[in-house]
């Protein structure tokens, strides 16, 4: 689940098209797998096929349910993941601006969800990517500037042109 919803992302991010039979594919088994929130990493990639396959009733069933969990002490990753929800909705439909009001207060707490630095990088590209798309060019360089050094580079598209 983890690693397929993060690599159709972030494919997507660096300008390939949208494959919809396999986001399908991870949405069924996400469903039917992961039909409960529990562990924020799992959750982060369950949201992603929930927007892409624009089921907002699931969505918002998971987010509740989520934000049920941290009222309760019993969700490690609090409420970041509902509110990262909120972002990658906006961003895939479009909204780029509430992307990136949802997201920047995010994007260094990426730690709550655990993982590696690629589902790091899966938030801080997505917000880069709705900078881009939003022709804020100044907050997607300074995205740029501060991003912790690594080996991948930034593969999202338009980011060689801050150069």
């Amino acid at each position: 689940m983890t690693d397929g919803a993060a690599l159709l992302w972030r494919s997507e991010l660096a300008g390939h098209p949208r494959d919809i039979a396999a986001w399908r594919a991870l949405y069924d088994y996400g469903t039917s797998a992961l039909p409960r929130p529990g562990a924020g990493l799992a959750d982060l990639h369950v949201i992603l096929t929930h927007a892409v396959m624009r089921d907002d009733a699931a969505l918002d069933a998971r987010t509740r349910q989520m934000e049920e969990l941290a009222r309760e002490g019993r969700y490690p990753s609090g409420s970041y993941l509902p509110e990262l929800a909120r972002g990658f909705v906006a961003f895939d439909r479009g909204d780029y601006p509430t992307a990136i009001a949802a997201l920047a207060p995010l994007a260094r707490q990426s730690e709550r969800i655990g993982g590696s630095r690629a589902q790091h990088d899966l938030i801080e590209f997505t917000l880069l990517k709705a900078c881009l798309n939003a022709d804020r060019l100044e907050e997607a360089r300074q995205l740029l500037v501060t991003r912790r050094p690594g080996a991948s580079g930034v593969p999202v598209a338009g980011a060689a042109a801050l150069s």
